[in-house]
């Protein structure tokens, strides 16, 4: 952890009173669209809370990681001489002597003042600050809806594709299954068939039998007749 970050972190996160709201909007995102306000004026600033509401159900919580990723801007683009990052600081070496919030303010701008700042200079510079800010914010939002891309969007047109996929195969397993109860009737119906083909089959060969057998008989009885009858003639 940086010497920056951690002296930062020591002036924006453990503040009292007014200063815990400082806290809060360095944390947060840039306007809507990333759009810059003019010099002058202070950027719009939405709670964490509103924040969390608009772009998801997911409350989020201050974090070290994005801290350091946003002191970090704020080191790169540390404007020259006495400016808002200084008089910040030196509020919160002010805050140990407990002093009123308002006799904090005055005892930091005059040593402000010394420096040869002013209140344009500093909320000049404050306003500066919030634009780094959000294009950190922007930079951001762009990272993540990169992410969101690669990890969500495609993987939900794969979940669509297969989805598709197993909608087709169901509807082909319901045509097979309806296939498959046709052919087992049809198979019932030729197995009544053939138990009635090999019935008749059987009845026939019984009935040409008997017939066959009966009348053999008949004409070698007769044969046998004519030999005892007919023999001495």
């Amino acid at each position: 952890m940086s010497d920056f970050f951690k002296k930062m972190k020591s002036v924006f996160l453990e503040p009292t009173g007014t200063e815990t709201e400082l806290a809060e909007d360095i944390s947060q995102d840039n306007p809507e669209n990333g759009e810059k306000k003019d010099s002058g004026q202070l950027p719009t600033s939405k709670t964490p809370s509103e924040q969390a509401t608009k772009y998801s159900d997911v409350s989020g919580q201050q974090s070290d990681q994005f801290y350091k990723v946003l002191f970090d801007a704020l080191e790169r683009n540390n404007q020259a001489g006495f400016d808002y990052l200084e008089f910040k600081k030196a509020l919160q070496s002010l805050e140990t002597i407990g002093l009123d919030e308002k006799t904090k303010f005055l005892s930091a701008f005059a040593g402000a003042q010394a420096s040869g700042a002013n209140v344009k200079l500093l909320t000049d510079s404050a306003t500066i600050y919030l634009e780094i800010l959000d294009t950190e914010a922007t930079n951001f939002r762009n990272a993540v809806e990169m992410q969101r891309t690669k990890q969500i969007s495609n993987r939900e047109n794969e979940v669509k594709q297969l989805t598709n996929l197993i909608t087709g195969k169901e509807e082909q397993i319901k045509k097979l299954n309806a296939e498959i109860e046709e052919h087992k009737k049809m198979l019932s119906s030729l197995d009544n068939e053939i138990k009635s083909a090999q019935s008749k089959i059987e009845t026939t060969k019984a009935d040409f039998s008997v017939t066959y057998d009966g009348l053999v008989k008949k004409i070698r009885d007769d044969v046998d007749r004519i030999k005892t009858y007919l023999s001495t003639k």
